[in-house]
């Protein structure tokens, strides 16, 4: 008797193959409703962490305009409008938010980074964007996130007076620009698809003078987007990206724009 139920117990200590296929099967099918559930939250988060890059630096401009009668860094240089995220142009220059590096208004450059981008040249401490500036010679550093181009920065080769990373008009007055956004995600980048552009799935980030932030939706940029990625970078009017004079006008930032 003692041998029978010894003999019952070990046929009943293991897993049959088909119980351990079941139990297989089932795992997988949890990976497989959990993941895309957990990719969602780690974008949720990065977009979360973005929002809150841009209000840091909606302060941080804030200061600079604190300091400097209402005046801010904002604009584009020579004449590429989607450039206005230099911090270093050609490890030399200063111009738009290097002026925030050089005054140390930013204390944490990551910062200047949305955790979302995949590009290197806009990511931090990277070979295509070295950080802290200046790099080797000839190379930029960048921002994570671009601003208004409003005004024309100056760049070598321009007429005197005008200096080299210093802006060829007058700035822009933050008090001026409430509903004026004022950064935005990178975007408007010749040669590059509205997907490619996008980081937030269709969505790109954007703050305003007032330092709100908000996620604003593809229509906003994609189909002058989907027109700027035909165009080279040496071919790309400022036309598609802002006019000042027309707040209706079918721009970009115009778009990004509260009315």
């Amino acid at each position: 008797m003692r041998n029978l139920v010894r003999k019952n117990l070990n046929r009943r200590s293991g897993f049959t193959l088909v119980e351990l296929l079941v139990v297989i099967g089932i795992i997988a099918l949890l990976i497989a409703i959990l993941l895309p559930a957990l990719s969602r939250a780690r974008e949720n988060a990065k977009n979360a962490q973005c929002l809150s890059n841009l209000r840091q630096l909606g302060t941080v401009y804030q200061f600079y305009a604190n300091d400097y009668k209402d005046q801010i860094p904002i604009g584009y240089s020579g004449g590429s409008p989607w450039t206005g995220y230099y911090i270093c142009q050609s490890a030399t220059y200063y111009p738009l938010m290097g002026c925030l590096y050089q005054g140390n208004y930013l204390s944490a450059p990551q910062a200047f980074y949305c955790p979302s981008q995949i590009d290197p040249r806009w990511q931090f401490a990277t070979a295509e964007n070295v950080y802290p500036p200046p790099g080797p010679p000839g190379q930029h550093t960048r921002a994570g996130y671009t601003c208004r181009p409003s005004i024309r920065w100056s760049v070598p080769g321009d007429p005197a007076p005008q200096i080299p990373g210093t802006p060829a008009e007058p700035m822009s007055r933050m008090s001026r620009m409430k509903n004026k956004a004022l950064l935005s995600d990178i975007v408007g980048i010749p040669v590059n698809s509205p997907d490619y552009t996008s980081v937030h799935h269709k969505k790109i980030n954007v703050m305003y003078g007032d330092r709100s932030v908000r996620s604003v939706d593809k229509e906003a940029y994609e189909a002058l987007q989907a027109q700027i990625a035909k165009l080279t970078t040496a071919g790309a009017p400022l036309a598609l990206y802002i006019d000042e004079n027309n707040p209706a006008a079918d721009a970009i930032w115009n778009n990004f724009d509260r009315n």
